[in-house]
Formats: C-alpha cells, structure tokens, sequence
C-alpha cells in the first residue's frame, strides 16, 4: 500500500538543505561555494519585484540577454565581477563580499555586513552583504538605465 504523505511531514526548505549538506559532502561544498551567487539571485528578484519588471526589462537595462539574466536569477553561477559592478551602476544596489580565514574575526566589514549571510568554504568564512538605497536607480518598463 502506498505512503500517503501530508504537508506536515514534508521538510522545509531548509531543513532538508540541512539535511542533504550534513549526508552529502559534494553537495555541501556546491552548496557553500554558490552562496554569493544565490545572494546575487534574490537581490536581482527582489529588485526585479519592487520594481515591477520583468527579465527581460532588467536585462534591457544591464545591456545583457533574458538568458543571461535568467541565469543570474538561477543562482546557479557566481557572477563575475564586472557583471556585479554593472548591476550595482544601473540599478544602484550594493553588495559587500569578505573572505577571512574560519579562525579570524574579519576585521574589514560593518556590522550590517556581518549580520548578513556568512558561509564556511575551506577553512574561509565568506560574508555577503547588500543593500538597496531608497536612492536606489530604478529601471522603467521597456527603457535602459542610463
């Protein structure tokens, strides 16, 4: 006879994260190596949300492709850095990155940095931080940020 599951007895997103990066090495070092590009994914959908775009607006905007903007958005891909700048001049988003060995405080970021995400990879904890301005660029539907 089949398991009839409910709602309650399936895991939350995070725990069962929790779970696979406590029973999976490989996937915990994924798991920890991408922090920065889903931090990057959730700041460009959030910024997409607050303004009322779409990807392809956002990717009028930041002169790149729907696809490539979807693939930001995936957070499946650390960004590379030009990509991040470009991101924070046309849309007036920040975002802070520290890297400090496991064993030190890291001397270099605010206390608002170091309240945001941290993730341990190799001995090196990773902090990633942003921030949306209420100065913040905003992108019109169908026009590029100048």
């Amino acid at each position: 006879m089949a398991r009839k599951l409910s709602l309650n007895s399936l895991p939350t997103v995070g725990g069962f994260i929790a779970e696979q990066s406590n029973e999976d090495g490989e996937f915990r070092a994924e798991w920890q190596r991408l922090a920065f590009a889903r931090h990057v994914a959730a700041e460009l959908i959030r910024y997409r949300a607050d303004n009322g775009l779409s990807q392809s607006d956002l990717a009028r905007a930041l002169d790149l492709s729907q696809p490539r903007v979807a693939k930001l958005e995936s957070g499946e891909f650390n960004p590379r850095i030009e990509t991040i700048i470009e991101i924070t001049r046309k849309t007036g988003v920040e975002f802070a990155f520290s890297s400090a060995l496991a064993t030190a405080e890291p001397k270099l970021l605010t206390k608002a940095a170091k309240e945001q995400v941290a993730v341990e990879y190799d001995n090196v904890v990773v902090h990633v931080a942003s921030a949306s301005r209420s100065s913040q660029r905003t992108i019109r539907k169908g026009a590029a940020a100048s």
